[in-house]
């Protein structure tokens, strides 16, 4: 049995990431081009829109064909830059992290109640209370500085009513 040349194999797949599949919607630019930046050369390009995680794109004149997949909702990114009251609970990511020794952690509040964040070691023991106290609704940050602490992996938890996430962070001196 005769093989194809790497070329010929290369050229195939090529064409075939440049046609629509089967079943596949092709979406016109103007829905998908609204929603956030990017940037690409003359044969692809990398855009990002609100909700969407999209690895690569293959487009023609009139046509994007997303591969990659659909993230969640939209979150927060700065208390100063949302607009209204959060409809959900929300603990986001640290930033930076790593860090060394200071980072925010902004969270989202819809209802007004009691909200407690607690910095946990790796053993899972209690090392810091960040937060324990009453809040309105609405969209928060908190800064942190562990220059107390010594470099490693520990976690922060929010609880607020029968909300409860915790998240990773990482010290680095």
């Amino acid at each position: 049995m005769k093989h194809l040349h790497p070329a010929w194999l290369i050229l195939v797949a090529l064409l075939l990431l440049s046609l629509p599949a089967e079943g596949q919607i092709q979406m016109p630019r103007s829905v998908v081009g609204g929603g956030g930046g990017g940037s690409g050369g003359a044969s692809n390009s990398v855009v990002g829109t609100m909700g969407q995680t999209v690895i690569g794109i293959v487009s023609g004149p009139s046509h994007w064909h997303h591969i990659g997949f659909w993230g969640g909702p939209p979150t927060p990114t700065d208390a100063d830059d949302t607009a209204g009251l959060p409809t959900i609970y929300w603990l986001g990511q640290n930033h930076p992290n790593p860090f060394n020794p200071k980072t925010t952690i902004r969270y989202a509040v819809p209802d007004p109640g009691r909200v407690k964040i607690v910095l946990y070691d790796i053993r899972g023991r209690a090392v810091r209370r960040l937060l324990d106290e009453d809040h309105e609704a609405g969209f928060y940050k908190l800064d942190l500085d562990a220059d107390d602490l010594s470099s490693g992996v520990y976690f922060y938890r929010m609880q607020a009513g029968s909300y409860i996430e915790t998240k990773k962070l990482v010290l680095m001196k």
